[in-house]
């Protein structure tokens, strides 16, 4: 669907435009002197190459001498030089024809229909004078209005991700030059009228030394932004985000010196497999991102084992990856390696949909982010490993007591607030010291493992599974009543006795007793709860032959 509507929008655009200006062409004719108008296209052209980049927006002071040409020959002559400058530098120079056409179709209606307007309300050109500034204005305002209203919705055509945020920039930043431009095309207007030819062209000089400042100051708002995105980088680095929150963050930082369609994150697991952390993407046609690279696998498997960052600026033109279809629906890529202790331990990749968007300087940023993203994501996976090691039981890898214990009163809480039960299930395996005795500690240590794992794997992803002490274990059942819970405790004591465990010195059957209790029908605190369950588990379960699951009954 978005690819349809870019090719109508593309399709309408260049037609209008066509039609426009071979209309205005035919009856109106040119009306200028080809001496002057290649004086005045070369003009136009080094200032469109002094412009500020926004990717495929250029931002330049051409417009200037588009106003002057207005002011001097017309309305169709402005349309004429415009419309050539502005293809030959996107199409001759970029290297972009379909832009080249987008473009010129853009400005033949930006100069053609307010230049229309402009003397329809009765302003004039050939002459310049105090009255006819109003009249100016308004043509530079419907101009302006006009040129950003197509360019505005031919980007959101394309679904360009981060849009508004470099929309929002170059408006600014265009509006800046306009204030200067207004001015500007009067007085070289005036000029032409009352000097000669070559005072003319020296006056046209100025504007390439305004254009460098404007570039400069460009510059300079690009290189505040990159320090402050690697200060905001640094702050991620001393906080104690989780792993999830840092990938969200690193790609935040990232938009916000390089403009991007699409953005992954990839972590290498033990086994030195890259997978899929984190993406993001704007563009509604997009394939899903790999989950997974092996070694020297596609891009994201070559940037690892190469430890280097490979960017390609053309994928149209370089055809090395071609076989990872989703980078069809771009046309720049850039993928870094994320390094920690000269080790590479994932990588980030950006995509963009026009080609030659992430130039060397943009390699260079993205390099000095992604290794201050390095420290922070391994500063994230220690602090959730040590988390980790601090609420779970390092034999079964259940949570421990502690963490049950607050997890417990949270559901509670949560069960209050929801009016919604929640269960709890006691397990105690039955005739475990007999383990112990005859076949030993480690022996034993291997059956509990064994439980803790097939409990585990019987329960939902959102339940809780934890080590009690010794030989018990407690499920927490959030939204569960004790009869929804004891289905569960039956398939997991089915499971338990039903199947032997495979120790080191042999098969062992082990049968497991449980006992069922809910919060607030047979309970009304995390105390009696637990108490309750515990009761129906000796109770119900032990006393009766064990191998068996109660519920507690008030």
């Amino acid at each position: 669907m978005g690819k349809y509507r870019e090719q109508v929008f593309n399709v309408t655009l260049i037609t209008v435009g066509t039609v426009l200006f071979v209309g205005a062409l035919y009856c109106c004719g040119v009306g200028i002197d080809w001496k002057i108008f290649l004086i005045l296209f070369a003009f136009a052209i080094i200032l469109d190459n002094l412009g500020i980049m926004y990717t495929d927006i250029k931002l330049s002071l051409s417009p200037t001498i588009g106003m002057a040409t207005f002011l001097i020959f017309g309305t169709v002559a402005a349309a004429m030089l415009m419309v050539s400058s502005v293809m030959f530098d996107t199409i001759v120079i970029r290297k972009k024809i379909k832009n080249g056409l987008l473009n010129g179709a853009m400005f033949s209606i930006a100069y053609l229909i307010p230049g229309w307007f402009y003397e329809f309300i009765g302003g004039k050109t050939g002459v310049i004078s105090f009255s006819q500034v109003k009249y100016i204005l308004s043509y530079v305002i419907m101009s302006f209005l006009l040129n950003n209203f197509i360019l505005y919705y031919a980007l959101k055509a394309q679904g360009k991700i981060l849009f508004k945020e470099y929309w929002n920039e170059s408006v600014l930043l265009e509006l800046g030059t306009y204030i200067v431009m207004f001015p500007a095309a009067i007085l070289l207007a005036y000029i032409y009228f009352k000097h000669s030819l070559i005072f003319f062209v020296l006056s046209l000089t100025p504007l390439i030394f305004i254009a460098y400042v404007f570039r400069m100051v460009r510059d300079l708002i690009k290189a505040n932004k990159r320090l402050n995105a690697i200060y905001e980088m640094v702050k991620v680095i001393n906080s104690k985000l989780e792993l999830n929150q840092i990938l969200d963050a690193i790609i935040e930082v990232i938009s916000q010196v390089v403009s991007i369609s699409a953005a992954a994150i990839y972590l290498v697991d033990s086994n030195g497999i890259a997978i899929l952390a984190k993406s993001v993407s704007s563009k509604e046609s997009k394939e899903v991102f790999k989950e997974n690279y092996f070694k020297d696998e596609g891009i994201v498997g070559k940037c690892i084992s190469l430890n280097k960052t490979i960017a390609i600026r053309d994928l149209k033109q370089d055809k090395r990856f071609s076989s990872e279809k989703f980078l069809n629906d771009y046309g720049s890529v850039m993928v870094a390696p994320l390094r920690f202790s000269g080790s590479v331990i994932g990588c980030l990749m950006i995509l963009h949909v026009e080609t030659n968007v992430f130039d060397d300087d943009s390699v260079k940023i993205v390099e000095t982010i992604v290794d201050q993203a390095s420290v922070a994501i391994t500063n994230a996976k220690r602090y959730y490993e040590v988390s980790k090691k601090s609420i779970t039981d390092p034999l079964t890898k259940t949570y421990n007591r502690r963490y049950f214990n607050d997890a417990l009163t949270e559901s509670i809480m949560r069960s209050d607030e929801t009016s919604e039960p929640v269960s709890l299930i006691m397990f105690d395996l039955d005739n475990f010291k007999l383990i112990n005795d005859t076949s030993g500690h480690l022996i034993g240590d291997e059956v509990l493992k064994e439980v803790a794992l097939r409990i585990k794997n019987n329960v939902r992803s959102d339940d809780i599974v934890a080590r009690f002490g010794g030989e018990e274990f407690a499920v927490i059942l959030p939204k569960l009543t004790a009869e929804q819970a004891y289905m569960i405790a039956e398939r997991i004591r089915n499971e338990v006795s039903s199947k032997p465990i495979k120790t080191s010195k042999g098969d062992i059957y082990v049968t497991i007793s449980g006992g069922v209790a809910d919060y607030p029908e047979k309970a009304d605190s995390a105390e009696k709860l637990i108490s309750h369950a515990d009761r129906a588990l000796y109770a119900g379960g032990k006393s009766k032959g064990r191998n068996r699951i109660a519920i507690y009954e008030v």
